[in-house]
C-alpha cells in the first residue's frame, strides 16, 4: 500500500469509545495505513460517534459534511452509538459511504481497504490473521492507557439509550484484561484505566462469577504496573472493600492474597449522581436516593479527605420543577465532592423520558446548567486549595509550556503543573503542591 494512503479517526464520547478507536487505529496500521489528524487530507475518514446528547449527534453530522468537502472522493465511515441508534439520519446526509453498527467496528479497516481497492486507488493489502479481540499494543497519543473490561448495561434509566445501543452487560475474561494491562504497561504507559459502560457489574456474568474488587486486586499484582485508575462506577456498586482499597492506595486487604499492592490504585472515584432530588431520581429510574449517595460520599471522605470524587449531574429532566432543581442544587452544594460533570437533559428517541409530560423549556435548562456549572467550579477550586501542602504522585502528560512548566494528573485527579525537564513527560513523579490557581495547583518536583 502506498505511504500516502491515510486514515483520519475522530472519537466522541466515553473512554470505551476511545479504547475501541485505538483498536480500529491498529487495524488500519496493520493494513499499512498512515494515521493522520482529522483536519488533514486523508483517503479514509472514520467517525466513532456518541449519542448521549443532541450536541454529539450534531457534531458527528458536522464533521461528516466537513470531511466530504475536504476530500470528495474519500471513503467516509460513521460507527458508534449514534450510527447504531439512528443510522437513517446519518444516511440521509448523503455524504457517508458506510454507516456501521457497533458490532462491525473490527471489520472497518478491511472494509475501507477493499473499497479503495475496488476504486483502483490502492492494491489490495494482505489481511493479517488476527482474532476479533486482538489487544492494543499502545496508545500513541496518551500517557494513560485504557483497558476495556466490560461492555453493555443492564440498567433501565429513563433517559439513556446505551442499553439499546450496547446491549446487556458483558465482561471481558480476567485473563484477557490482565494480558492487555501487562502489554500496555510494558509499552511504557505509567497509568492504566479500567473502562466499561457499567463497570461495577464486572464479572457477574462470568463463570465462576467475579467482582470488580477481584479484578482490581489482580491488576495491582502486575509488577510493572505503576498506577491503576477506575472509570465511572454507579454508587450502589461500590463495595466497602473497594472504598478501602481506593483510600489505601490499592493495598491488598487479604493477608493471604500475596504481596501488598500499596500505592497502585488511584485515590479517585467518579460516581454518577444525576440529581440530588429524590422525586427526580425516581422519574429517572435511578436505583438509589440522595441520602444513600450522601452516606457513601461521607464514608469515603471520612476515610481519606484527599480522595478525588467526581459526580455527574443532570439538569432539566422532564418534570423538574424550580423546587426540584433547588433541592438538587442545595444537595450538591453541601456534598463534599471535588468536581462535577454537568449535563443538560437531551431528549433521546426511544427512551421513556422522551415521552414524559412537562418537558422543561430549553432556556430554563440553560439557566440551570449555568448555575450548576458555577457550583462545579467552586467545588473544584475548594478541593485544589485543600490539597496545598500535600505531596502527590503525578503522571506527567505534556512537555513544558511557554512558562517552562510541565503538567500532569495527580492520583486523585487534580491537575498539577510544576518546573521540570521534558524527559519527565510520560513518567510518574512526586510533586509537593504549593499554590492553587482555580482548579489547578502549582507544585515543586520532589527529586
Amino acid at each position: 500500500m502506498s505511504d500516502r494512503t491515510r486514515v483520519a479517526i475522530k472519537t466522541f464520547g466515553c473512554k470505551l469509545n476511545q479504547y475501541e478507536s485505538e483498536q480500529i487505529r491498529e487495524d488500519f496500521e496493520t493494513l499499512g495505513f498512515e494515521v493522520v489528524d482529522f483536519d488533514q487530507p486523508a483517503e479514509v475518514y472514520l467517525i466513532n460517534s456518541c449519542t448521549v446528547t443532541h450536541r454529539t449527534d450534531r457534531d458527528t453530522r458536522r464533521l461528516a459534511r466537513g470531511a466530504r468537502r475536504r476530500r470528495p472522493d474519500c471513503i467516509l465511515i460513521v460507527t458508534g452509538c449514534y450510527a447504531q441508534m439512528q443510522p437513517q439520519i446519518i444516511e440521509a446526509l448523503e455524504v457517508v459511504d458506510l454507516v456501521a453498527p457497533i458490532e462491525r467496528k473490527r471489520e472497518l479497516a478491511r472494509e475501507a481497504a477493499d473499497r479503495l481497492a475496488r476504486r483502483g486507488l490502492i492494491s489490495t493489502p494482505p489481511d493479517p490473521a488476527r482474532s476479533p479481540d486482538r489487544l492494543i499494543s499502545h496508545f500513541p497519543s496518551n500517557t494513560r492507557a485504557f483497558v476495556k473490561v466490560q461492555d453493555g448495561c443492564d440498567a433501565a434509566c429513563a433517559y439513556c439509550t446505551i442499553t439499546l445501543a450496547r446491549g446487556p452487560s458483558r465482561s471481558v475474561c480476567p485473563e484477557t484484561a490482565l494480558r492487555q494491562a501487562r502489554m500496555l504497561t510494558h509499552a511504557g504507559h505509567p497509568e492504566v484505566v479500567l473502562v466499561g459502560i457499567h463497570l461495577g457489574m464486572y464479572g457477574r456474568d462470568l463463570t465462576p462469577p467475579l467482582t470488580l474488587d477481584d479484578l482490581v486486586r489482580e491488576m495491582c499484582r502486575i509488577d510493572a504496573l505503576q498506577r491503576l485508575r477506575l472509570s465511572s462506577i454507579e454508587p450502589m456498586e461500590i463495595s466497602d472493600e473497594l472504598v478501602e482499597m481506593v483510600c489505601a492506595g490499592g493495598r491488598s486487604l487479604d493477608p493471604s492474597a500475596g504481596a501488598p499492592c500499596e500505592g497502585k490504585l488511584c485515590r479517585h472515584l467518579h460516581i454518577p449522581l444525576q440529581s440530588g432530588c429524590d422525586a427526580t431520581l425516581e422519574r429517572m429510574r435511578r436505583p438509589y436516593r440522595a441520602t444513600e449517595y450522601r452516606h457513601l460520599i461521607a464514608k469515603i471522605r471520612e476515610r481519606d479527605p484527599m480522595v478525588g470524587i467526581g459526580a455527574d449531574v443532570m439538569v432539566g429532566f422532564p418534570g423538574e420543577t424550580d423546587e426540584e432543581f433547588e433541592a438538587s442544587h442545595n444537595f450538591v452544594e453541601r456534598l463534599p465532592v471535588s468536581y462535577l460533570h454537568v449535563f443538560t437533559y437531551s431528549e433521546r428517541p426511544g427512551t421513556p423520558a422522551a415521552e414524559m409530560p412537562d418537558q422543561v423549556n430549553p432556556e430554563i435548562r440553560k439557566r440551570r446548567m449555568t448555575r450548576m456549572r458555577a457550583l462545579s467550579r467552586e467545588k473544584a477550586e475548594a478541593f485544589a486549595e485543600a490539597a496545598v501542602g500535600e505531596t502527590f504522585e503525578v503522571v506527567v502528560e505534556t512537555p513544558r509550556d511557554e512558562a517552562g512548566r510541565l503538567s500532569g494528573v495527580a492520583d486523585n485527579y487534580l491537575n498539577v503543573f510544576f518546573e521540570g525537564d521534558d524527559e519527565l513527560t510520560g513518567q510518574l513523579v512526586r510533586v509537593t503542591l504549593g499554590e492553587a490557581d482555580g482548579d489547578r495547583v502549582s507544585g515543586v518536583l520532589v527529586r
